[in-house]
């Protein structure tokens, strides 16, 4: 069994000069990796990428909350998922660290609300991005019945990421994990159960630009934290991934 990267960005513009090396490095060492879209432009980038690559880059398609200048995409995007028939819905939710303006943060609840109906509607797993705006995420995400439920890049209290878990929110740890004590004593808290590994490529690996294989370093991590052999954190996460995202 091989990991999975549950979120990255290989739709962005840092891929454009290398990206096909970048996917097979990933394909020799990852079972698939979860490509998320943010607008209309990045969503169909997210769909030609799967179009590409089928069966290892699997694309979810939303609405990112900081591209707040796209909000009026909402419909279109809406319709888009109705088409496209994604395995997930997202990158859906709430940024209160990039969005101050009390005008944007209520049009991104109203937008994170309306694409939680629509995915209640289709029966389909949400990517949700949460920064600085957890704790009203997930009161905002109780009010919906949704199948799976993903906390992208969790940067929240523990004991919200422990509530969380226990309502069977998987709780996704980026590379951060490699130098962040945070998400490295949060790393300590979470069941293997309820945890999903991710990149966010291109962002958040020391300052260069990040990939999907370094997933990989993740795990190495987490084991030695957890204190656990490395396959059994690839063997539960990839379960956990193959879960949300429906894949055998």
């Amino acid at each position: 069994m091989k990991p999975v990267d549950a979120h990255c960005h290989l739709n962005f513009e840092r891929f454009d000069d290398d990206r096909e090396k970048v996917v097979e490095r990933s394909k020799k060492e990852l079972e698939f990796v979860v490509n998320a879209g943010s607008n209309m432009e990045t969503n169909k980038k997210a769909l030609k990428l799967g179009e590409n690559y089928p069966g290892f880059i699997i694309p979810n398609l939303g609405l990112h909350p900081t591209y707040t200048n796209d909000f009026n995409q909402l419909a279109e995007i809406k319709q888009m998922i109705r088409e496209e028939d994604p395995v997930a819905v997202g990158e859906i939710g709430l940024d209160h660290y990039h969005v101050k303006r009390d005008k944007f943060q209520k049009k991104q609840k109203k937008v994170f609300r309306k694409m939680l109906e629509l995915a209640e509607e289709l029966d389909k797993p949400v990517v949700i991005h949460s920064r600085e705006a957890e704790k009203k995420v997930f009161e905002i995400v109780q009010k919906y019945s949704i199948p799976e439920i993903m906390f992208h890049c969790f940067n929240g209290q523990p004991e919200l990421a422990e509530k969380a878990a226990e309502e069977n929110i998987k709780i996704g740890f980026t590379t951060q994990v490699l130098y962040s004590n945070r998400a490295q004593e949060l790393a300590k808290r979470i069941e293997l159960d309820n945890m999903l590994l991710e990149t966010d490529s291109p962002f958040l690996y020391r300052g260069d630009r990040n990939e999907p294989l370094n997933v990989k370093e993740s795990v190495e991590k987490i084991a030695e934290l957890k204190q656990v052999k490395r396959e059994e954190v690839v063997e539960k996460t990839t379960r956990n991934a193959r879960n949300i995202f429906h894949e055998s």
